[in-house]
């Protein structure tokens, strides 16, 4: 997540209105589920890639490795749609292999479906990724106060994203020192210190919530997180990429 934020802040497009990036990435949302062909989900992934390599100058290998996490989970996910189970096996299957009473099957009906369901999915993350690269937290969250989105769902956004960091620094402290100790020597002391590792932050994340909310109602906090918005600039280059998004996915759609 160090290195999604890191991108986020030292990318091209940082100070480009967060509105015009999360327009084209919910444009290439809508498009990919609702034109729903694997060409277009495909097409959808490489414009994309291709806008957070070359236009954002997030390097490939920081996009390529966030799809291909998301693309390991997504295939997984997918079996359950291209293989049949049940007591028979279905009529003109692709394949099928019986494990006594049971029949594990795929129909050319089944493939075809997961693969548009995959294709999909991935075109739908890639978008996703491409607005997260490009647009850290706190442009985020001035774009969902213009959406009047409720404030305490935005404050309750923020502080979680504010702990995650603090506790991934906490947990990393205390797996070290464990280490140090050989408290992941055998199995059985790695299973004790896990435990105890899981308590501390446990604790630990707790009192610094309590520690927090001290300290905000110290300071005079009356229920919103304000933070002062940057000097967005509005670039023309993102409705032409919106344009063109838009005419080669229809392209692909009738084609495909």
């Amino acid at each position: 997540m160090r290195v999604i934020d890191r991108y986020a802040f030292g990318n091209a497009l940082r100070d480009v209105d967060p509105a015009q990036k999360g327009t084209l990435a919910l444009l290439a949302i809508v498009l990919c589920l609702a034109l729903d062909r694997p060409a277009v989900g495909m097409l959808t992934l490489i414009w994309m890639l291709a806008l957070t390599r070359w236009w954002a100058g997030v390097p490939l290998q920081a996009s390529g490795s966030m799809l291909l996490t998301e693309g390991v989970f997504l295939s997984l996910s997918v079996v359950g749609v291209a293989l049949n189970i049940g007591g028979s096996a279905p009529d003109a299957p692709l394949f099928a292999w019986r494990f006594g009473p049971i029949w594990v099957s795929a129909t050319p009906e089944s493939l075809m479906l997961a693969m548009r369901v995959l294709t999909r999915a991935l075109g739908s993350a890639s978008a996703l990724n491409f607005l997260i690269l490009t647009t850290p937290l706190i442009d985020l969250i001035e774009l969902l106060r213009r959406t009047r989105l409720p404030e305490g769902v935005i404050d309750i956004m923020a502080l979680t994203y504010r702990a995650i960091f603090v506790l991934l620094d906490s947990l990393e402290r205390m797996a070290t020192a464990q280490d140090a100790r050989l408290g992941y020597s055998t199995a059985r002391a790695a299973l004790r210190s896990a435990a105890l590792l899981g308590s501390r932050v446990f604790l630990d994340a707790y009192r610094r919530s309590q520690r927090m909310q001290v300290a905000m109602e110290s300071r005079g906090f009356d229920g919103m997180l304000r933070v002062l918005p940057l000097a967005y600039r509005r670039s023309p280059r993102v409705w032409l990429a919106s344009v063109a998004l838009t005419a080669s996915l229809a392209l692909a759609s009738m084609i495909g």
